[in-house]
């Protein structure tokens, strides 16, 4: 089959899935591309429009999972009506719900910071979250695949947890799962059926959760180009992405 028929094949499929249809996406790789500067990454403005339409759209519920936090999510993109689960699914807000700010313990706190002066003393990029200290090491090439080693060393001197990614380790207080996000939200809103689409090893939970209910999609990139096993499918990347979610406007 060609990769024309093939993409054919699955919009098809997609659209065939009973409504309401859970749609839940991940951000980084998936809806945006990824960069060298994480701060800059966003979610090109056509995809972004493409979602608010999918929103709207009776019998379909959008979600975003992802492992930034609130105020990261806002700045890649704008999505009305949609759920997040942010901090890989730690955090759940419902559509117009207003998300409680975070109280961490001094202790709590304390383990943070020592992992965020860590990160500081090396080559790679900080990015901090309310419950997690993360560092990226994309700049550095092949030499960054030592200090992700010693990152998750460190992290779990400290007594985090350590969640490692493409070209970032992630020091957590408490793990979050993109797959009991899911479906949490899954039960929630009473969808009849669930898609996800996913790019990295933290989501292969909620694809292979959405696989057994509906679709689970991996996107493929230079970093993770084999399909893993429990996925539906495997798309080229974030447009190719987007091109399949574009039949569901046509159902």
């Amino acid at each position: 089959m060609s990769g024309v028929a093939k993409h054919d094949a699955l919009k098809e499929r997609l659209r065939r899935l009973p409504r309401p249809l859970l749609v839940g996406l991940d951000v980084d790789g998936t809806l945006a591309p990824i960069v060298a500067d994480p701060a800059a990454a966003r979610i090109p403005e056509a995809t972004q429009q493409l979602l608010r339409k999918l929103a709207k759209r009776e019998g379909l519920i959008v979600a975003l999972l992802t492992g930034r936090d609130l105020p990261a999510l806002r700045r890649m993109g704008s999505v009305a009506g949609a759920w997040r689960a942010v901090e890989h699914g730690g955090r759940i807000v419902a559509p117009g719900e207003r998300p409680k700010a975070r109280r961490l313990a001094p202790e709590d706190t304390a383990k943070l910071e020592a992992f965020a002066e860590w990160v500081a003393g090396t080559p790679g990029q900080l990015e901090r979250k309310d419950g997690s200290v993360a560092i990226h090491t994309r700049k550095l090439g092949e030499a960054g695949e030592a200090w992700l080693g010693k990152a998750v060393k460190e992290a779990q001197r400290l007594g985090l947890h350590a969640r490692e990614g493409r070209a970032v380790v992630e020091a957590e207080l408490a793990p979050g799962d993109k797959g009991e996000a899911l479906a949490e939200v899954h039960g929630r809103t009473g969808a009849k059926s669930v898609f996800f689409a996913g790019d990295d090893l933290t989501d292969l939970p909620a694809i292979r959760y959405a696989a057994r209910r509906g679709m689970g999609i991996f996107v493929k990139s230079a970093e993770r180009p084999r399909k893993p096993k429990g996925a539906t499918a495997a798309v080229k990347g974030p447009e190719e992405l987007r091109a399949l979610l574009e039949g569901l406007l046509d159902g």
